[in-house]
């Protein structure tokens, strides 16, 4: 055989390799999605399975062409888990607990007769589909957000607006009801700031603290540790400029998808890419940051389960009673991506942020929530683990001290300080489809301008719970 004939072999053998890998990572996580998701919809949002399948799981599954025919999907509601079959990958999520739902790579351990225990759905349903003041133009307005497009994909599934601490707007697609715990996704990210800010507040962490150490504590490889600056900050990882070699790309083989469905341990992803810049020079929005955030926020609670200190220290306080913080397979809550709340808690964390900012809440102080919604560098449009509307960049002509957390399909907490308003949206959205969000917006400004969001009925509890 000639050398061309044995260069031109070896190129072949190499491409079908690479081909063979890729369609390796791509089955892997297209089951870890999908198992995950499942398990959740239908053990955490008590949600029917053919609609998490059809609304979430299909839709963003459609990138596998002809191979999604082959897409197994199985719940076994005896052992609490949802399966997923693709070609020779499978993926197993099992529901943990009620205070941690499901986790992906991990057994399910709850028997069929405790999953009552979790069913949002099995409470009584008085509280009316929307409540809105006497605005037939804020009522279109409503109806245009659920309203979905020519392309679809919208699938808004919650839209609530409190105004003054008071709920004005309600409303929910079935089968979602108010009683619906909803994955926030990126969310989590300014809940997990939150949380580190009760801490950091406590005396227990210091924004201010390098990193390196505290991965010696956790048991980090020592591969991991080494690639850490020891610049590195607590500080620098909530404001997403950790300077880690990690992209935000949600593609087979990519680090975020490696990260969350084909990783046990997803806090050791992002330190072990290293640095590709310097920790504090410039912004990365990173889901690997936030969820080495939550190793080092969990690894500084005075309690052994993250779940029990959530229950007592933020739950309780603001009255909450959905929350579900889920964890990966190493028992370290995914701070990234899985927390779960029904749109009136949302409601209730976003008076949390508007309070805070206005230096009337018990619980979060005026100084952290003003600085996590202040820019820092490069960019003005992410504080700490907040988004924000600086020169109206995210919403063009709305308030730019608007700030927001925000997630994937759509969700969003949004707070207008000057405005006192909270709103939250919630639903299953192509990437590509415009959520309707920005024009509600506008629609509920213009209202507020003519006085009729003033003279809504809505309910507030002494505590400052919204109910």
């Amino acid at each position: 055989m000639t050398k061309l004939k044995m260069f031109s072999l070896s190129l072949l053998l190499a491409g079908l390799a690479w081909l063979v890998w890729q369609v390796h990572v791509a089955t892997q996580v297209a089951v870890g999605y999908s198992a995950k998701q499942l398990c959740s919809g239908v053990f955490v949002s008590a949600l029917p399975r053919d609609f998490v399948v059809a609304r979430d799981i299909l839709p963003r599954m459609a990138i596998l062409g002809p191979a999604l025919e082959l897409l197994s999907l199985e719940v076994d509601t005896a052992r609490g888990e949802a399966r997923a079959s693709l070609l020779a990958a499978s993926a197993v999520a099992g529901y943990q607990s009620p205070a941690r739902g499901c986790t992906l790579h991990l057994p399910g351990t709850v028997s069929a007769g405790e999953m009552s225990v979790v069913n949002p759905h099995s409470g009584p349903q008085s509280r009316s589909p929307f409540v809105f003041a006497d605005s037939p133009a804020l009522m279109a307005a409503l109806d245009a957000a659920f309203m979905e497009p020519a392309e679809g994909g919208r699938q808004t599934l919650a839209l609530l607006v409190a105004h003054r601490g008071s709920v004005i707007a309600e409303r929910y697609a079935a089968p979602v009801t108010a009683a619906t715990p909803l994955q926030g996704w990126s969310m989590n990210k300014s809940l997990l700031a939150t949380w580190v800010a009760l801490l950091v507040e406590d005396g227990r962490l210091r924004l201010d603290q390098p990193v390196a150490p505290r991965l010696r504590e956790l048991g980090a490889p020592e591969d991991v540790i080494a690639a850490v600056s020891p610049e590195l900050t607590l500080e620098h990882l909530l404001r997403m400029r950790s300077g880690f070699d990690f992209e935000e790309r949600y593609e087979p083989g990519s680090d975020a998808t490696r990260m969350l469905y084909r990783r046990h341990a997803m806090w050791q992803v992002a330190p072990r890419s290293g640095h590709a810049h310097t920790p504090g020079v410039r912004f990365n929005y990173s889901s690997g940051d936030a969820n080495l955030t939550a190793a080092i926020w969990q690894s500084a609670l005075p309690v052994d389960r993250y779940e029990d200190w959530l229950a007592t220290a933020f739950s309780l306080p603001l009255g909450l009673s959905s929350l579900v913080a889920e964890a990966d397979a190493s028992g370290v809550q995914a701070g990234s991506s899985y927390a779960f709340l029904s749109a009136r808690d949302w409601l209730t964390v976003g008076q949390l942020w508007l309070d805070a900012w206005h230096g009337r809440s018990a619980l979060l102080s005026q100084a952290w929530q003003r600085t996590a919604v202040t820019p820092s560098g490069d960019d003005g449009s992410y504080g700490r683990s907040f988004w924000l509307n600086i020169g109206g960049e995210a919403f063009p002509g709305l308030p730019e001290t608007l700030f927001y957390a925000g997630g994937n399909a759509g969700q969003y907490v949004l707070v207008l300080p000057e405005q006192e308003l909270v709103v939250v949206r919630l639903g299953l959205s192509d990437a590509s489809v415009d959520t309707g969000v920005h024009a509600f917006l506008s629609a509920l400004l213009d209202s507020l301008t003519n006085d009729v969001v003033g003279r809504a009925v809505g309910t507030r509890t002494s505590a400052g719970a919204l109910r």
